[in-house]
């Protein structure tokens, strides 16, 4: 028998039982759109995290005050130790690290006329914004010149910008921080959250922030930006080498600073989401397994069904190798019409759900179409094998 032929009778036969073809279509087609709903998913998670390791910085180490101890106890607070000196050593030295950018943090209360905004100022030098890959949405960062005149000078973070002046310009305005007037002259593209929120900052000359309001002549952190992800071993054997030479710290002394990559979250954070998008496809495969029981039920209650009928096409003269395939094109037509459904169930929800940004997994489609043919050849080997082997005489006397 052709397997055109086949393909008719098939669907000829899933029409007859609409109802029980419909029920069996949907368990193939719910695991097919739960399994490309999850890798879509994880395809605009994996944009997102790279978008957001870039917006950190590329290749930017950040270097922070290891922990205070007393009497050999840790004292939950900070050492002071980090000075512009280390970080200009640490460029001078390093022939893998491109730049450092020395940074001093604080909290403080920002003010424009009636509206307050507690957030972090950021004092740091012009070559930040490069390092950092921190892109001005209006205005400009601060310069040279601006640094050596200790000018009151800001540039805004996204979430600040929104905080004091909402939909409203910034450029050009004058604002309060720490009870000190400065005049707004840039604002920065919106970076958003990762284990922090980068966009709630305010952004001033490092010598404004260090001799204008605090006083201080350390620093929170120095940034340190590789040539390259490979040079990682290198700068920190330069780094640590540099910091332990000038902190004057003997050989059995632990480091008092701590070196990590300014991605070191969110890496963490996306090898624990993909092990959790590897659990939720494992499920949804789990799903068609069970999509593929339903099959084969419905194929042995077809068998059972049809006996008379294969009784008489035995008797005609089909062997049992047409019957066979015959039962055997219409579990797998089967999966495949639930395959098709599942496909576009899957980027109806996405469309829905995720909107715009979605993506077309074309090696899961083609996956899934071909999960689903293994499905329909599995679940309709057993009720095909059992329909070749009726006896004709019993089948022929079947009620």
């Amino acid at each position: 028998m052709a397997l055109s032929e086949n393909i008719g009778q098939a669907t000829q036969s899933l029409i007859s039982n609409p109802l029980r073809s419909i029920l069996t279509l949907i368990g193939i087609a719910v695991g097919i759109t739960a399994v490309l709903y999850v890798v879509i998913l994880g395809e605009l998670t994996q944009r997102r995290f790279n978008e957001r390791m870039d917006a950190l910085g590329v290749n930017v180490l950040s270097i922070r005050p290891g922990a205070s101890y007393m009497h050999g106890r840790h004292t939950g607070s900070s050492v002071v130790n980090l000075t512009w000196d280390d970080a200009r050593e640490i460029d001078s030295i390093s022939s893998v690290v491109t730049a450092t950018v020395p940074v001093y943090s604080s909290n403080g209360m920002s003010k424009f006329q009636d509206k307050n905004w507690n957030t972090r100022i950021t004092g740091t030098t012009p070559n930040y914004s490069q390092v950092d890959n921190s892109k001005t949405a209006l205005g400009r960062f601060f310069n040279d010149a601006e640094m050596q005149e200790r000018a009151q000078v800001c540039v805004l973070g996204a979430t600040v910008k929104d905080k004091l002046f909402e939909s409203n310009s910034a450029i050009g305005k004058t604002i309060t921080v720490k009870f000190k007037r400065f005049k707004v002259i840039g604002v920065l593209e919106s970076k958003g959250e990762s284990w922090f929120n980068p966009d709630d900052q305010i952004f001033i000359p490092l010598t404004t922030a260090q001799e204008r309001m605090a006083g201080k002549d350390y620093l929170s952190s120095i940034l340190a930006q590789l040539n390259d992800a490979d040079d990682y071993e290198e700068a920190l054997f330069d780094i640590e080498s540099t910091l332990r030479r000038n902190h004057r710290l003997r050989p059995d002394q632990e480091n008092d600073f701590r070196v990590r990559r300014q991605d070191f979250y969110l890496s963490t954070i996306k090898d624990t989401n993909k092990e959790l998008a590897d659990f939720i496809i494992l499920i949804a495969l789990i799903s068609l397994v069970v999509g593929g029981i339903g099959i084969a039920n419905m194929m042995l209650v077809s068998v059972t069904e049809r006996t008379r009928e294969i009784g008489i096409r035995r008797a005609v003269g089909a062997n049992r190798l047409m019957i066979m395939t015959q039962f055997l094109v219409e579990a797998i037509t089967l999966g495949l019409v639930g395959g098709v459904v599942g496909i576009a169930g899957g980027m109806v929800v996405n469309l829905v759900v995720v909107g715009d940004e979605m993506v077309m997994p074309w090696l899961w489609m083609f996956n899934s179409v071909l999960i689903c043919m293994v499905i329909g050849i599995m679940a309709g080997m057993y009720p095909a094998f059992r329909a070749a082997n009726v006896d004709v005489i019993e089948a022929l006397h079947h009620e």
